[in-house]
C-alpha cells in the first residue's frame, strides 16, 4: 500500500503518540490539518539516536508531500508537528488521506450537497497498532443532514480510531450546502457550568464568613 501521511505519522517511534486529522469543508475549498504529537517529557527524555530516526522519517515522507505546510506544534505539555493544506474539491476527491486508509472511499459533491462514505475498516491503523488514538474531525458551517460521528459539538463532527475499533470505523457524512448553520452564542463560547457553581459557592462562603465575623464582633 502506498505510504501516506497518516501511515507515516502513525509510525512515529516516540512512545505514547496521538494524532489528529481535521478536515474543514468550506464553500470552494477543503482544508487539511494534521497534528502528530507526544508528551513533551517523552521528547526531552529521548536519546539522540531516537530523535535522529524521528527526523529522518519526517524527511522521508515529506519528499512526496511537499504541498503540505509544516510547523512545530507545541504547548506546555505536548510537542509535535502540524501539517496544513488547502485542497480544491477535485483535489480532495483524488488525494484525500482518508481515501488511502479505506478500501472504499466515496466522495461526491455538487453545488447543493457534499457526501462522504467509506467502507468499515480503517486500514492505516493495522500497520501501527500501538498508536493510542487517531482523532478525525470534520468541521463545516453547512447543515449536516446525516452523520455517524462518535460525537459532535457545534459544527464539528468527530470519530476516534484506536486498536479496539479500527476494524469497524466507517465514516458517513452528508452536508446540505444550500443551508448554513448559525451557532448559538452558547455553542460558540461554551460556559463551564461547574466553574460557575464553584464560583457561586465560593462567593457564598465568603459572605457567610463575613456575616459570622460581624456577629462575633
Amino acid at each position: 500500500m502506498k505510504k501516506t501521511i497518516l501511515i507515516i505519522l502513525l509510525a512515529l517511534i516516540l512512545t505514547g503518540c496521538d494524532a489528529t486529522y481535521k478536515v474543514t469543508i468550506e464553500e470552494d475549498k477543503i482544508n487539511d490539518d494534521i497534528k502528530i504529537y507526544t508528551n513533551s517529557s517523552d521528547v526531552s527524555n529521548a536519546n539522540q539516536q531516537t530523535i535522529d530516526k524521528f527526523n529522518n522519517q519526517i524527511m522521508d515522507w515529506e519528499r512526496g508531500y511537499e504541498h503540505y505546510k509544516r510547523e512545530m506544534y507545541t504547548t506546555d505539555t505536548i510537542t509535535g508537528y502540524e501539517y496544513t493544506y488547502d485542497f480544491t474539491y477535485e483535489e480532495y476527491d483524488a488525494m484525500s488521506e482518508l481515501r488511502k486508509c479505506y478500501d472504499e472511499f466515496n466522495f461526491t459533491y455538487n453545488s447543493k450537497e457534499v457526501s462522504l462514505n467509506t467502507s468499515n475498516e480503517f486500514l492505516c491503523h493495522t500497520y501501527y497498532p500501538d498508536v493510542k488514538n487517531l482523532t478525525i474531525t470534520i468541521k463545516t458551517d453547512y447543515k449536516v443532514l446525516t452523520s455517524n460521528a462518535d460525537s459532535s459539538k457545534g459544527n464539528e463532527y468527530t470519530w476516534v480510531v484506536n486498536s479496539n475499533n479500527y476494524k469497524n470505523k466507517p465514516i458517513t457524512l452528508k452536508i446540505d450546502k444550500t443551508q448554513k448553520v448559525k451557532l448559538d452564542e452558547e455553542e460558540k463560547n461554551p460556559i463551564d457550568i461547574k466553574m460557575i457553581l464553584v464560583t457561586i459557592l465560593f462567593v457564598l462562603l465568603i459572605l457567610v464568613l463575613i456575616v459570622n465575623k460581624k456577629k462575633a464582633a
